[in-house]
């Protein structure tokens, strides 16, 4: 009973209960917040790894160095808090590249969304912190404390070393935080090396149409939930310009396979897809199919290039002839004014693409949409829809953005279609959804279990010129009668180069809505593995 005693002693003292607090309270809020998507296994891993740092400690008795491993725990610890308090949801590899890609002002945009009471936590926490550096563990004289320690440290050091002799450390062995740093860190190199390559390939693909002027335009939307559009159905007036339109093909059953722009975009433009998951640098794209069939590419975007290094996207955009970033405002975190960028600083470079000579074009439009901080997309002429309830309040600014956002498509629409003689055909298309409490009672597009409908459910809009219409011989009436068909964007790729008439080994007629070939029966698998169509809400 005595040596139990003295364990129990050792343990304590060595161990502080404020100390045992400060580690655990991160895996208590996930078990808290949701207790499915917490994993028992970090509690035995925790426990693991605390001997490996805190025996130095003991023996060395440097405050120094106990202070600087409580303040270790402690940074990891308030990363894992907020992120189950704001995300609903452990860290992952995907919430660090978003991070990763966020500047302050986005940064401070998306904490005043999600801001919840919930954060009162960090302030108990932040206490564990303070009482953990002021009392640091007791070095009491025992005779037994060598071997109690002793034995604690072999177990720990038996369990590192039986799991890295399996080649299954990172992956079972370590803590969650520790386990996504390094994780990050290998897909960083990855996005390194990516960044020195970033020519167009030369491939097998030719235009048909040879001696014709042509010039396709692809805009891609941000966080656009078709849901909140009036011309799908809502009852907010929210496209009073598009819904007039008699020139537009509207295909109302389109999803995006992901929430988020990096996967959601790369996909759209490349081979890879659900089924057949390419990596950035092995797939082909879009730039290398229209590059080698003899276009000149353009890309011009109001998202800001913020970490150019690590951003697939603007990897891929840097593959064009011709590269804008017009989103001057946001472009680094460091900069000291922060102000909204409107999408209508795409129209001018847009113009200038246009009236450049060259027989053939490829045009990217990348828009800054409906991303969150919602108010501060749109200027105050768009500021039509109101109310005083926050949860009210922040679905009429999606709303208003969406608004706004109905002026830039119809005003792009208009820019190209100015030359009627011009072979020239339009896509619309946004690169996911936004959940404004449409389900589960959350705002955005990041989730922790099921993916909502909300997140995936796009428009995609087709426009012709008369030109186009005439030269390709299109029947008006078959091409609408395609709209209700179940698309998934990943399958862009195909459809971009079936629409442009280019010929390549690349292309997959069963993949492109436009061919008689389409397969309307492919399963619509969402990045949470869940089929699309067999969702019940």
């Amino acid at each position: 009973m005595k040596r139990f005693s003295l364990i129990f002693k050792t343990l304590k003292e060595v161990y502080p209960l404020h100390f045992v607090l400060l580690v655990f309270t991160p895996i208590i809020v996930g078990f808290i917040i949701d207790h499915e998507l917490s994993d028992n296994r970090y509690i035995i891993i925790n426990l693991i790894w605390i001997p490996i740092f805190t025996t130095p400690c003991i023996f060395i008795r440097k405050r120094i160095v106990y202070q600087l491993f409580i303040s270790v725990i402690f940074l990891t610890g308030l990363m894992e808090i907020s992120h189950w308090i704001i995300i609903k949801g452990p860290i992952t590899i995907t919430s660090l590249l978003v991070i990763s890609n966020t500047n302050l002002q986005e940064a401070k945009e998306f904490l005043s969304l999600k801001a919840t009471l919930w954060l009162i936590v960090l302030i108990p926490y932040m206490y564990l912190y303070i009482s953990s550096v002021q009392h640091s563990p007791k070095y009491y004289q025992s005779k037994l404390k060598p071997y109690i320690i002793g034995v604690i440290l072999l177990i720990s050091v038996t369990f590192i070393f039986e799991n890295a002799i399996h080649k299954r450390l990172i992956r079972k062995g370590v803590p969650q935080v520790a386990k996504t740093m390094f994780s990050f860190i290998d897909k960083r190199n990855l996005y390194k090396e990516a960044m020195q390559t970033n020519s167009p390939r030369i491939i097998n693909a030719k235009s048909s149409s040879i001696n014709i002027q042509q010039t396709f335009v692809l805009i891609i939307g941000e966080s656009c939930n078709r849901q909140h559009m009036s011309l799908y159905g809502a009852s907010r007036k929210t496209n009073p310009k598009l819904e007039i339109r008699n020139d537009l093909f509207v295909f109302n059953n389109v999803v995006s396979p992901y929430s988020n722009t990096l996967n959601s975009v790369l996909s759209m433009l490349s081979q890879s897809n659900m089924e057949q998951k390419i990596s950035f640098e092995n797939s082909i794209d879009i730039i290398d199919i229209f590059h080698s069939a003899g276009f000149k590419t353009y890309w011009i975007s109001n998202q800001s290039p913020i970490g150019i290094w690590d951003n697939l996207v603007t990897v891929f955009a840097k593959k064009s002839d011709y590269v804008k970033f017009v989103n001057t405002s946001s472009n680094s975190s460091l900069e000291a004014t922060y102000t909204s960028s409107y999408d209508s600083k795409l129209f001018k470079p847009f113009i200038s693409a246009l009236n450049e000579d060259a027989s053939k074009k490829f045009i990217v439009l990348h828009l800054i949409g409906s991303h969150s901080s919602y108010s501060k997309r749109y200027p105050n002429d768009y500021k039509v829809f109101s109310a005083k309830k926050k949860r009210e309040k922040i679905i009429a600014e999606y709303d208003n953005s969406i608004l706004y956002n109905d002026f830039i498509v119809d005003s792009l629409i208009n820019i190209v279609s100015q030359d009627i003689n011009q072979v020239s055909s339009l896509i619309y298309i946004s690169d996911h959804g936004e959940n404004v409490y449409d389900e589960q009672d959350r705002v955005g597009h990041d989730y922790s279990k099921n993916l909502p409908k909300a997140n995936v459910e796009v428009p995609f809009i087709v426009w012709l010129s008369p030109a186009y219409i005439k030269i390709n011989q299109i029947n008006t009436k078959i091409f609408k009668s395609k709209s209700a068909k179940p698309f998934a964007s990943d399958d862009l790729f195909h459809s971009i180069m079936d629409l442009n008439n280019i010929q390549s080994p690349y292309l997959d007629s069963t993949r492109s809505i436009f061919n008689e070939a389409y397969n309307d029966a492919r399963q619509r698998i969402l990045e949470d593995g869940n089929d699309y169509d067999k969702i019940v809400l």
